[in-house]
């Protein structure tokens, strides 16, 4: 009985032992973007003066190799207590951009909402199964972006965050 319960708690030593591998393991695979995440945060606080960001996420668009355009964008609160939406250009190394064109924002009352992008969507594309809708930069222009499925392939379709007309580009993505 006694070589039963040493064994119960050996094993259970190498899960927790396991389980903690794993967790560091998350941890160190995550810093880039977490540290990322901080600067974006930061960089609306200084510039806006935003509270409560919300919805971070990390947008790359690039129609050739090596053209990318990144941007991280969130929701939050400007110090006015209104819902903005805001776009902060990174750079090659990883850093925000300095300068104009570097942070932009907008009041979402004054744009488009996902909702009604998505609703926008479906009357343009019956059938079409929406995948992702995020935030983003097409062309110098802020966009939502919809990543869709529609027949046996899937598609890209931006419309503008200010009015929500469609911007004259529809990419495939190619079957893999």
């Amino acid at each position: 009985m006694k070589k039963k319960k040493k064994w119960i708690w050996i094993s259970l030593l190498i899960l927790v032992l396991v389980l903690f591998g794993l967790q560091q393991y998350y941890v160190y695979v995550t810093q880039d973007q977490r540290q990322e995440e901080a600067l974006v945060i930061q960089v609306a606080k200084d510039q806006l003066g935003i509270t409560s960001p919300d919805e971070l996420r990390k947008y790359v668009w690039g129609e050739k190799e090596g053209d990318d355009n990144i941007y991280w964008t969130m929701t939050a609160k400007n110090k006015d207590n209104q819902d903005i939406l805001v776009w902060v250009k990174f750079d090659a190394n990883n850093q925000p951009v300095q300068g104009t064109g570097g942070i932009h924002s907008e009041l979402l009352q004054n744009g488009m909402s996902e909702t009604q992008i998505r609703s926008r969507f479906e009357s343009d594309v019956p059938g079409g199964e929406i995948k992702r809708i995020m935030p983003g930069v097409v062309n110098n222009i802020y966009v939502w972006q919809v990543y869709y499925k529609a027949d046996t392939h899937n598609y890209y379709r931006f419309y503008r965050f200010s009015n929500g007309e469609q911007v004259d580009l529809v990419y495939t993505v190619p079957n893999s």
